[in-house]
């Protein structure tokens, strides 16, 4: 091998490193897991799209980080799902004079239960707003991939209902670490009937001993056989629930972010399968 062969070839070993540590901008930056997963199957056109919360992170007390503010500044378009939800999003957005690359998916005053992507029908209408966004911000969307998303919601929601259809009356109703399954609950004949904690926000915080003594009277009054906690919180407020009330172990639930790549519940529909099977097993056991 000649030396100027020698050479290129040492250049090309020393460029490839460099390559490899190169990291893509992304051009969309979504909050969290949920609507990072549908801005990537509403592409049309490869993009670079990333969230700021990854799996298991914690979704309503986060802090922007840093290398989260550098992604932001630099991004074409910015998910979230609503200013309630994530105040921390709202603020930086405001602070750096972003809130015209922001787009909310639900704009609108959350109603009773914060996890609206888990409802079928405001996952419909916030993909729309979603749409609507990333074409102004200039992203391509493709028509075949929505309708293909659009019918996959469909078929969710039937599969969730058929996985509910079989509960009799008294197996429908449970408690909730902290509010945000209300809503996702009653399309499908279920009941929250009280949540340990009173606010979203609070995971680790403690309830009020009247707090706690009136939700202890209503899980015996009502007859209710499940507690549910939140996966990847800290479980020992609802575990103390559960023993105080004769109760089995809290079936842990995660709604809050998808799973890593590869792992059961690793997107929004796998999620929700996963989810309404635990809990449908949970509520059909004695």
């Amino acid at each position: 091998m000649s030396p100027l062969s020698r050479l290129s070839l040492f250049l090309l070993c020393l460029s490839l490193p460099l390559a490899g540590w190169a990291k893509i901008e992304a051009q969309v930056v979504s909050s969290f897991t949920v609507p990072n997963e549908w801005v990537g199957r509403l592409r049309a056109e490869t993009i670079a799209h990333s969230c700021l919360i990854p799996s298991g992170g914690e979704l309503h007390g986060y802090a922007i980080s840093a290398q989260d503010a550098r992604e932001l500044s630099r991004a074409l378009l910015i998910v979230g799902i609503n200013p309630q939800l994530e105040p921390w999003l709202a603020a930086w957005a405001k602070a750096n004079q972003r809130e015209n690359h922001l787009v909310w998916l639900h704009p609108d005053p959350l109603p009773s239960g914060s996890h609206v992507w888990t409802i079928p029908a405001e996952v419909k209408r916030m993909l729309g707003r979603l749409k609507v966004g990333m074409i102004k911000a200039g992203v391509k969307v493709s028509e075949v991939n929505e309708q293909q998303l659009l019918k996959e919601i469909d078929a969710v929601e039937k599969d969730v209902w058929d996985t509910f259809a079989p509960l009799l009356p008294h197996e429908r109703q449970f408690v909730t670490q902290h509010p945000g399954l209300e809503r996702y609950a009653e399309p499908f004949g279920l009941k929250v009937v009280g949540c340990l904690l009173e606010s979203a926000s609070a995971e680790s915080a403690d309830p009020s001993a009247k707090h706690y003594a009136d939700l202890l009277k209503t899980i015996r009054t009502e007859k209710v056989r499940v507690i549910l906690c939140d996966e990847g919180q800290n479980p020992a407020a609802a575990q103390q629930l559960a023993k105080d009330a004769g109760l089995k172990a809290p079936t842990a639930l995660s709604f809050e972010y998808l799973q890593k790549p590869g792992t059961p519940g690793d997107t929004w529909a796998t999620m929700m399968r996963l989810n309404a099977r635990k809990l449908a097993d949970a509520l059909q056991q004695p």
